[in-house]
């Protein structure tokens, strides 16, 4: 094989040289052919790679501190059969959860890499779609280096129970490559297509809102493929085993009574059109926190992204109109949450307009180069710039979140390092009450301070009340262990004590 990318009838693949062959100029060939994604990579890995030194976060000991107290395979079995405390069904991450429990315990900077390692791998697969679609190396890197600095997705990439929306999203994207490679090959490779539908199924799997990409994928192949139009049955038979899928949830969702899937806080109402808003805003403006209710500013953004979506349903290219879809329903799962939002319900949203604002940035470029041979240089370079300009702000704000969600891990450490130092083993059944600490808010106090104590003990937990709360507890002093908090550190103290009024 002469070079690592070779044309098909209907676009490019992206084909790596085979080891027995490879050799230095190969090597060479391959990185001088692909240096956008490379460089995509090299920027996205140093943005987020000091992220793997931080601690876990408070939500994160949900899970965790679960995984302790049942064990690895009851918890398994709890999270299939929605009988765990997270709100949600996500069998394989739950599998994906013992099993790191089991081999990594509290070492944060194995999960995080895993996350990490996931989100390069979509970048790769958002390049080599493009590739395979465009043609264009350039529109490919563009598309990998925006979802890969996104700001909008500062908290999520290496997030450990963000681990589901990073899984979710990396395996939509290889289905959706597979199907798109089967469709233009002439569907004469039925591997693609069962490969396709194995990793829509366990996108699924991993995070249960994955189910809405069941068109996005059947519309793939209906833009891309060329012999349904001669059996249109075909469609229905490429697209049943997805809409199966999808079919099934959306019943079993509307008949079950099953709280853990459905809860009160999650219906559709006016804040839908709400969260759309802040969403498609926070998507191209991911400034500061993302807010519960869109300012002028951001209803203004949203309406231009819309028009956006529209345009590129309406005009293309195929990839486009893919896209345009695929943003609106990445949305879906989470928009009618009602009193909150996250900057991880955006992440496979950015996957799938990453590739809309690349191809309308080369369109640009390619418009304005073309119009005379004396642009051809200025254009490229204002077309590097813009780009630097836009990954550079991106970076930025990336960062400085990155930060603060690095400062706020340490809060977390604290806790179950002085937590481990004052009681290294407790008995089982033992409750942990930590007076006047720093975990203060109602999720802290009652989920997830309880949920470090199952972390750590396993048959324990952990309540941090204020004194005046803690003396209008009944606490049984026979099963329980008191620690103070005093000049940043907690401290052995008897029950009598922390009943005087005086400290």
């Amino acid at each position: 094989m002469k070079y690592p990318i070779t044309a098909t009838a209907d676009g490019y693949a992206l084909r790596l040289p085979r080891i027995a062959t490879l050799s230095l100029s190969s090597v060479w060939r391959l990185i001088a052919r692909h240096w956008g994604l490379l460089a995509a990579l090299t920027i996205a890995l140093g943005l987020h790679a000091p992220t793997l030194a931080y601690y876990f976060d408070g939500d994160d000991f949900v899970v965790l501190g679960n995984a302790e107290y049942l064990g690895g395979r009851s918890y398994i079995i709890d999270t299939f059969l929605m009988r765990d405390i997270v709100p949600n069904w996500r069998p394989l991450s739950g599998v994906y959860y013992a099993v790191q429990w089991e081999v990594f315990g509290l070492n944060p900077w194995m999960w995080r890499s895993v996350n990490l390692a996931l989100h390069l791998g979509s970048m790769a697969l958002l390049y080599a779609l493009m590739l395979r679609v465009s043609r264009r190396p350039a529109a490919g890197a563009i598309a990998a280096l925006i979802f890969g600095v996104s700001g909008a997705h500062f908290d999520t990439v290496t997030y450990i129970t963000a681990f589901p929306h990073v899984a979710g999203t990396f395996l939509t994207l290889a289905s959706l490559l597979a199907i798109i490679a089967y469709a233009q090959d002439g569907e004469r490779r039925p591997l693609l297509y069962g490969a396709s539908f194995v990793f829509f199924l366990l996108a699924f799997l991993t995070n249960e809102g994955s189910f809405v990409y069941a068109p996005v994928i059947v519309l793939a192949y209906v833009l891309f493929s060329r012999r349904w139009r001669h059996a249109p049955w075909r469609v229905i038979a490429h697209g049943a085993p997805y809409a199966m899928v999808a079919a099934g949830w959306l019943a079993f969702y509307q008949t079950c009574s099953c709280e853990q899937v459905k809860w009160d806080d999650f219906y559709w109402g006016d804040h839908v059109i709400r969260n759309y808003t802040v969403y498609l805003s926070w998507i191209v403006f991911p400034a500061q926190m993302v807010p519960l209710s869109p300012d002028a500013l951001r209803i203004g953004i949203a309406v231009v992204v819309a028009l956006g979506l529209i345009a590129a349903l309406v005009i293309g290219p195929n990839v486009a109109r893919v896209a345009a879809v695929g943003v609106v329903l990445a949305l879906l799962p989470f928009a009618p949450v009602a009193i909150w939002t996250a900057s991880r319900y955006t992440y496979a949203a950015v996957a799938f307009f990453a590739p809309i604002a690349a191809l309308a940035v080369y369109a640009a470029y390619d418009r304005v180069r073309r119009a005379h041979d004396l642009l051809r240089i200025p254009a490229t370079v204002l077309g590097i710039v813009f780009v630097a300009t836009v990954a550079g702000l991106y970076s930025w704000q990336t960062h400085a979140q990155h930060v603060r969600s690095g400062e706020g891990t340490e809060r977390w450490h604290l806790l179950v390092r002085e937590m481990e130092r004052n009681y290294p083993d407790v008995p089982p059944g033992t409750t942990v009450w930590i007076v006047d600490g720093p975990w203060t808010n109602p999720m802290e106090q009652y989920t997830w301070v309880p949920s470090v104590a199952r972390a750590i003990y396993g048959d324990a937990a952990a309540f941090n009340l204020t004194r005046d709360a803690f003396q209008q507890q009944h606490v049984d002093p026979e099963r329980a262990l008191f620690l103070e908090w005093h000049d940043g550190e907690l401290r052995p103290v008897a029950p009598q004590q922390l009943l005087t009024s005086d400290r």
